[in-house]
């Protein structure tokens, strides 16, 4: 399902739950046909606060409906987790063929801070949030539209 994958990360201070470097890998040429088959994950961030990644690449989530990150690990169904978001801190991240970075999972609720502008484009301090109406700031210039690759709403440090 995912290359990693942090469920819970207590009740720990921002920034002491984190990934500082690493790689993970979708599809190579070393296969077998259940991935060949699958939509796996780079990473699934956990359904708590407090936790950073940085340093992180992604490589070859380009095929079916493979992403580099998905939210709210083990949330498969809206009565496994209560209906907040939870705040993920990105800095430092690569991306080398990957076609939807982000893939939202239920409760379709998640902030992710990219610090640096490596996750969205966007500069430092900008965000990634899951489409929701009211959250629908594009009027503003700030924010965009961006189902494919994001699966959400991106805005700059200005929201």
């Amino acid at each position: 399902m995912a290359g990693l994958e942090f469920s819970l990360t207590e009740d720990v201070a921002d920034g002491y739950a984190l990934i500082d470097g690493g790689l993970t890998i979708g599809k190579t040429s070393n296969t077998e046909a259940q991935l060949d088959a699958a939509s796996p994950y780079g990473l699934i961030t956990p359904r708590t606060e407090g936790f950073s990644v940085k340093g992180l690449k992604f490589f070859n989530f380009n095929y079916n409906k493979a992403a580099g990150i998905g939210t709210c690990s083990h949330c498969f169904h809206d009565n496994a987790t209560d209906s907040g978001a939870r705040e993920v801190k990105f800095s430092k991240l690569e991306f080398v063929n990957v076609t939807k970075k982000v893939l939202y999972q239920t409760p379709f609720r998640a902030i992710l801070h990219d610090l640096d502008g490596t996750l969205t484009g966007q500069g430092a301090d900008s965000w990634a949030t899951p489409y929701w109406k009211h959250n629908d700031w594009t009027k503003s210039g700030e924010c965009s539209v961006d189902l494919d690759v994001y699966n959400g709403i991106l805005c700059t440090n200005k929201v």
